[in-house]
């Protein structure tokens, strides 16, 4: 079913948390085992399941992480939850982290040669396309995946998303498991971007789950909420930060509505972002635009994640986007998905221009053109200042045998190659990726800037 529904100074912040956060760096992913039965340390299966996704949330604006910047209602949900210190998502942009969350693989965009990747279309920007079938499965998000949203239906739960990010709307196969899928502001033209902005608000998204709440048949729901308000700070003519104040009380809203309602009894609400954003014009020899990458640097990648109530989950572990999906079926008591793709310790950001390679607290960003890598140290470096990588060959030699494995084990074969369709490129126009009348043209490096 489908309705439509009409920079400040952180550096203190971050001084805070760099102590916490280097300790972060070197605890194993082992916090999400057996959690059993258990919705809280007491409690059984979780009759709700709710899964907040604020667009481009930057976890050091975020007042519990130690922002100086007030999100009392994002605060709120850490009353009663575990705060993650060490989130971390899969990709700067949503298709790839969206379909990460919703799968459990890790988004990849690899041909088999490093220096080259599939070509950036709807069909590959997901990242998961290594997956479909050539010539019978053209969905971002391939059918033949088994979805979050398919396992909670299947273990009896009524499940529902709201998006407002028009990139998860129809045919990519993010509705793939969903009994209730509204998508707000799927009437506005594709290159209206003014008044896409104007209706995809917090407001709307609330409206819609209101709307999906009251059709639902059982009381055993998931449900799904996207806000691409923060997304918009410049589109709404705000600061960063005034995005994010701005969006906060709208989720406090949507927070007593559930309340009020008593869906927040017995209920489990994971809150999280897709990516960050960047704010700075230049970083190292880099040129860093709001959230389009190549390379990904640690701002786009740490998000929040919140996840309420408490459980048995270590809150230093490093949390990928992928690893959500387990983290809530092993809450509801479901098998979770076997360990694939990376190492616990790993992440791998995989883009037109770059490949980011991470394990533990070291890491590399590789330039396809040479082999010429940045290093980090993240432990003693966390704003990737200081690149390390002559002073460590050792670490260097062992990412790239890595990387050259990962590059193999994850890649599409050439039938996955394919032009950007007219469908497609409203769709980035819509959200400021191309300018109005680009083509698109040249792949993931072309479309990935931001609209002057």
């Amino acid at each position: 079913m489908r309705r439509n529904v009409g920079v400040v100074s952180r550096s203190c912040a971050t001084q805070r948390m760099a102590t916490l956060l280097a300790t972060a760096l070197f605890v194993p992913f082992v916090g999400l085992a057996g959690c059993g039965r258990c919705v809280g340390e007491a409690g059984g299966r979780p009759e709700g399941i709710i899964l907040i996704v604020v667009d481009t949330l930057r976890r050091d604006f975020v007042s519990i992480y130690g922002s100086a910047i007030p999100t009392p209602n994002i605060d709120r949900l850490a009353r009663n939850g575990v705060v993650f210190q060490n989130a971390v998502a899969n990709f700067h942009s949503t298709t790839m982290s969206m379909a990460a969350i919703f799968s459990g693989r890790t988004p990849s965009i690899e041909s088999g040669d490093r220096t080259k990747t599939l070509e950036w279309n709807s069909f590959a920007s997901c990242g998961m396309s290594r997956f479909s079938t050539p010539g019978s499965d053209d969905a971002c998000v391939p059918r033949r995946m088994d979805t979050l949203a398919e396992a909670l239906r299947g273990a009896g739960y009524w499940t529902m998303g709201v998006t407002s990010n028009k990139l998860l709307f129809r045919p990519y196969g993010y509705d793939q498991g969903f009994d209730d899928w509204v998508e707000i502001a799927a009437d506005v033209p594709d290159g209206d971007i003014a008044r896409a902005a104007k209706l995809r608000t917090a407001v709307a998204v609330n409206k819609g789950v209101e709307e999906v709440l009251a059709r639902r048949p059982r009381d055993r729901f998931f449900l799904y909420i996207h806000y691409v308000d923060v997304h918009d700070w410049i589109l709404r003519g705000r600061t960063y930060e005034e995005g994010v104040t701005a969006f906060d009380p709208h989720l406090g809203e949507m927070l007593d509505s559930l309340e009020r309602q008593g869906l927040l009894e017995n209920a489990l609400v994971v809150f999280t972002a897709d990516h960050g954003e960047m704010l700075v014009e230049h970083h190292l020899s880099f040129e860093t635009k709001r959230h389009y990458g190549n390379p990904s640097l640690e701002p786009l990648l740490r998000v929040p994640l919140i996840v309420s109530p408490p459980g048995h989950e270590n809150p230093l572990a490093m949390v990928r986007s992928q690893d959500v999906k387990n983290l809530i079926l092993r809450r509801v008591g479901l098998e979770p998905d076997p360990p694939a793709d990376l190492d616990r310790e790993e992440i791998l950001v995989t883009e037109q221009l770059y490949q980011t390679y991470r394990k533990g607290q070291w890491k590399s960003i590789w330039d396809r053109s040479k082999d010429e890598p940045f290093l980090f140290d993240l432990a003693t470096d966390p704003d990737e200042w200081h690149d390390v990588a002559s002073a460590h060959p050792e670490i260097v030699a062992a990412h790239l045998r890595r990387l050259e494995d990962l590059t193999v084990e994850l890649s599409a074969p050439e039938s996955h190659r394919r032009e950007l369709d007219e469908e497609d490129l409203g769709r980035l126009r819509a959200l400021g990726y191309l300018d109005e009348g680009e083509s698109g043209a040249g792949g993931a490096g072309a479309v990935q800037r931001p609209v002057p």
